[in-house]
């Protein structure tokens, strides 16, 4: 295995054809499937399923290629920092955040940041808590966004939020009425689940179990924004952090209430342990901290 193999599946998982990805790298289509077929025999796995002419990931592809993203974070950083010795104009401040908050809350709140700093590029990078983390500790990132479940130990992490989950469900549906769903009401509903792991990480397995949802699961997913999409489309009802629940205030079909117990769903701001922070990033966790309020109090406004 070479850079030439990670180079090839890596293009692959950006752009799903052997085609496309040959493109990418500037090689030819039968040189793509070559080099996968070479990486899938020496790492000996199946990263791929070949159907209708599509090459779909396997679940150990997107695990590996998590990985690999780690690795190329770290050589982004190093052309950056290259272009920096030619023209220190061309910086660029790369920040990261998990998916719930990289949206339409952080669209709003870069937006918000470049009329205040015009002229500074932000790069975002969307993934899950441990792939920020891992970014912020190598320095890949000035600043990140992630929820309490991963080792902080290596960042200078500060609390960011602690907000109560929302009950999301279709705007015609019978629990709508209600300004507050409690446990009870969802008897006899279907209900939208997150992954194991995650139900156990935020206190939702307690829930589950206490109001015995696990016979009425109908689907399960890893982001607040697939609740919210399955939510429009009528399969069920779900719960979402009110941030998530911001990128769907104008969309028809969905709307939220509050929900009883309070679950609450933690947030941290991180940062490397060295050098310290940019007096630009120290500026931008104001603005995010100002729109984080701004957020909140649209969303609260439309409970």
């Amino acid at each position: 295995m070479d850079f030439r193999h990670i180079d090839a599946f890596r293009a692959v998982m950006l752009t799903r054809t052997a085609t496309k990805a040959a493109q990418l790298v500037g090689t030819s289509q039968p040189g793509i499937s070559r080099l996968i077929a070479e990486l899938e025999k020496s790492t000996k796995l199946t990263l791929f399923n070949r159907e209708r002419g599509r090459l779909e990931p396997t679940a150990e592809a997107f695990a590996f290629f998590e990985e690999v993203e780690r690795r190329y974070a770290g050589l982004d950083n190093l052309r950056e920092f290259a272009l920096r010795l030619q023209d220190p104009t061309t910086a660029v401040m790369r920040v990261g955040s998990v998916v719930s908050f990289s949206l339409g809350y952080f669209a709003r709140a870069i937006a918000h940041y470049r009329r205040i700093q015009p002229a500074v590029q932000i790069g975002l990078t969307t993934g899950s808590s441990a792939l920020i983390r891992d970014q912020v500790v190598m320095r890949s990132l000035m600043l990140g966004v992630v929820t309490d479940v991963v080792d902080l130990t290596e960042t200078d992490a500060v609390a960011f939020s602690s907000d109560s989950t929302l009950c999301a469900m279709p705007g015609d549906h019978p629990l709508a009425r209600k300004s507050v769903v409690k446990l009870a009401d969802l008897a006899g509903y279907p209900i939208i689940s997150y992954e194991p792991a995650d139900m156990v990480r935020w206190g939702m397995d307690k829930i589950f179990t206490e109001g015995n949802l696990g016979p009425q699961i109908a689907a399960i997913v890893r982001y607040s924004v697939n609740v919210c999409t399955l939510v429009r489309e009528r399969v069920g009802v779900g719960f979402v952090h009110p941030v998530a629940a911001y990128d769907f205030l104008n969309v028809d079909g969905i709307v939220f209430r509050r929900f009883e117990p309070d679950m609450k769903f933690h947030s941290l701001l991180i940062k490397p342990r060295t050098p310290a922070a940019s007096p630009q990033v120290e500026q931008l966790i104001d603005v995010l901290d100002e729109t984080l309020v701004e957020v909140l109090d649209e969303v609260e406004a439309r409970l």
